[in-house]
């Protein structure tokens, strides 16, 4: 379990309570999958429309980035955990999204945001991973995923094509942010707006099938009950805000909250307006109290984050 994280002792104070403002199923990159939607302002992916409910435009793709810097840290620069080989051969990333992170990989995503040119390692894809895969079967070192909550509805299938298309004595690892926002010492206000953002996504994602809560044991279930062996999991905290005693919780909660201050309007609005009733300046008007909360250093949130990997059997150990 991940230690709570101590708050840096100006974090409570009353008179500084807030931070400075700051033909088959796959498709190449074409023309007709970058005919983008508009909606209140954003763009959104064309290709399997609605499939994923957040922008994919450049203030989005910021956030995204952001995020993952957050991840990086919080992980010690450690791309995965998995106890792979040194000398990986292929790998595949779902929900690839901006590829900032991509080396000697295939990354898939629905929306086609990733560099034009790259190195002749990587190679891009546009598709939908819960489609019928089209690679071969025996094939990949590791297929990885990071927050793909709110992107996947059927994860056990993901896990079960996985297992078909990661080669014996491969892994699979998914590294995923639960949407609960937590304190380790109750500084989350009785009336938090943040924690009624929280109900109001997952509310709104349930309504289509999907999650944003989730905890690494489920995961670490769903992958055993595909038919990967030795699953383990990895617990961590990511800050929202400068608000711990460690330094490097500090710089980690920096980018989190910046990452959530310019990108929660993209997180939020098409969920609450299409699914919840929300009209858009009341969406508006709630984020500004869910800001002003993230902002006060009297509340000492965080996200709890999951790393969960298991490897395919190989034949002496029984499996496929």
């Amino acid at each position: 379990m991940a230690e709570p994280i101590a708050a840096h002792s100006d974090a409570s104070n009353p008179d500084d309570d807030s931070y400075d403002n700051e033909g088959s199923y796959t498709t190449s990159i074409a023309s007709s999958i970058t005919e983008y939607k508009y909606e209140h302002g954003r763009r959104y992916h064309a290709y399997q429309e609605g499939r994923y409910v957040l922008p994919n435009d450049e203030e989005e793709q910021n956030r995204m980035d952001l995020q993952y810097h957050a991840m990086r840290l919080t992980y010690g620069d450690k791309p995965f955990f998995a106890p792979v080989e040194k000398d990986l051969k292929r790998v595949l990333d779902v929900g690839t999204g901006t590829g900032i992170w991509v080396e000697d990989v295939y990354g898939i995503d629905l929306s086609p945001i990733q560099p034009r040119w790259s190195a002749p390692n990587v190679k891009y894809q546009v598709d939908d991973v819960e489609q019928p895969w089209t690679f071969p079967t025996s094939h990949f070192d590791l297929i990885h995923t990071r927050i793909m909550l709110g992107s996947l509805r059927d994860w056990p299938l993901f896990f079960t094509q996985s297992l078909k298309h990661i080669r014996p004595g491969g892994y699979v690892e998914c590294q995923e942010i639960s949407v609960e926002a937590r304190t380790d010492d109750n500084t989350l206000p009785e009336s938090s707006a943040l924690t009624a953002w929280c109900k109001n996504q997952e509310e709104a994602m349930q309504k289509i099938g999907m999650e944003l809560v989730v905890t690494g044991d489920k995961i670490k279930k769903q992958m055993l009950d595909a038919g990967f062996v030795d699953v383990e999991v990895k617990e961590f905290k990511i800050p929202i805000g400068q608000w711990a005693k460690d330094r490097r919780m500090r710089e980690i909660g920096a980018f989190q909250l910046v990452a959530m201050l310019e990108g929660i309007g993209g997180l939020t609005m098409a969920l609450w307006t299409r699914f919840l009733g929300w009209k858009k300046e009341d969406v508006e008007d709630e984020l500004v109290k869910v800001r002003r909360e993230m902002q006060s250093k009297s509340v000492h949130s965080y996200w709890p984050t999951y790393v969960v990997y298991g490897r395919k059997p190989v034949e002496q150990d029984g499996g496929p």
